[in-house]
């Protein structure tokens, strides 16, 4: 849905007209009435009859010591969840690459045998570091992931744009919403496009608030910006969309996501924003799945409707809170009437 921001609108949103223009999402309160909920939201929890595959963070695809990649894939499903991710780290070459066409093989047939899948390889950089030197090693690194996922047959890497600041790769900057900023971006993604050309793994971008890629209207900016590249995708993350100005917009948020992204959302993200209440500034924090604000019967409601099973990630939490945050998934979807894969 696009929406109109005016000089005066962008100005008391506590940005610039630039800004509004060129990280609209970042405004994205100028489309709510009032920061309070709205009593007239309706919300759509018409269960689809596609079932949701749960993975844990955890629980991931790695190169296993002993060799072993059916016990490694048996315990994902024994565990309960039918996904999981693999992580590539920017230290050290990932050792998937390096695995024999055999090793690789018996993964796959374990994957296979289990029904599992890998719905994505997490890889956590700033493209857009202001350094030439450390944007050309984190180009290296993004190609590296995509080859790792070509390998296993995964369907998307999970990266995001990137700041201008020098030390945090998600970092909010001044610059991050500039048109010189956005331009930089669409450029560097367009060559890592250009230099991957011939594979079929997809880029997931997720978004973060303090960057660029803060919501579905830069999703879709970024991809008519990359003329519509059928590899640009998404990985959604609502939580991490969440200010102040959509904080009791949760329902509106996800059906906008899904309304305007649809089948471009090859994988999902589980946590919950919170904003501390003992705290003088806004601190929005994430929290377990249930202990936040976020609709999650209209988000599970809205996965149930896709058009094959799509993966909800639960991540970064303490090792004891995940039984709850799995359990509170469950729970949600049974009451909406949607299906746990498996």
């Amino acid at each position: 849905m696009q929406r109109k921001i005016g000089r005066r609108t962008a100005l008391t949103g506590g940005m610039g007209i630039t800004g509004a223009l060129f990280g609209a999402a970042a405004a994205q309160g100028a489309q709510y009435k009032s920061k309070s909920p709205d009593p007239n939201v309706k919300r759509n929890l018409k269960p689809g009859n596609t079932p949701v595959r749960l993975a844990l963070s955890p629980l991931r695809i790695t190169y296993p010591r002993d060799g072993d990649m059916d016990s490694m894939v048996k315990r994902i499903r024994d565990a309960g969840y039918a996904s999981a991710t693999t992580v590539s780290t920017l230290d050290r070459r990932n050792p998937l690459l390096e695995a024999s066409e055999s090793e690789i093989s018996a993964l796959k047939s374990a994957l296979k045998k289990y029904d599992v899948v890998v719905f994505d390889v997490m890889t956590w950089c700033n493209p857009l570091h202001p350094d030439a030197a450390t944007r050309a090693k984190y180009k290296k690194y993004l190609i590296e992931s995509l080859e790792t996922g070509e390998r296993i047959g995964a369907p998307m890497i999970t990266t995001i744009t990137g700041s201008c600041h020098s030390e945090f790769y998600n970092g909010i900057h001044p610059g991050n919403w500039t048109k010189e900023h956005w331009d930089d971006t669409i450029r560097y993604y367009r060559e890592l496009l250009r230099d991957t050309a011939g594979m079929k793994i997809a880029l997931g971008m997720e978004a973060t608030v303090q960057t660029n890629m803060d919501g579905p209207e830069a999703h879709v900016r970024f991809k008519n910006d990359l003329n519509g590249d059928p590899r640009v995708k998404v990985c959604l993350d609502p939580t991490n969309m969440v200010a102040l100005d959509n904080y009791y917009h949760t329902t509106e948020l996800l059906a906008e996501c899904f309304e305007r992204l649809g089948e471009d959302i090859l994988g999902c993200h589980a946590k919950d924003p919170l904003i501390l209440p003992d705290k003088m500034l806004c601190y929005v924090t994430e929290v377990a799945p249930g202990k936040g604000i976020m609709d999650y019967e209209s988000y599970l409601a809205h996965l149930s409707r896709m058009k094959w099973p799509r993966t909800l990630f639960i991540e970064h939490l303490p090792n004891d809170e995940y039984p709850g945050a799995t359990a509170f998934v469950r729970k949600t979807a049974a009451k909406t009437g949607v299906k746990i894969y498996g």
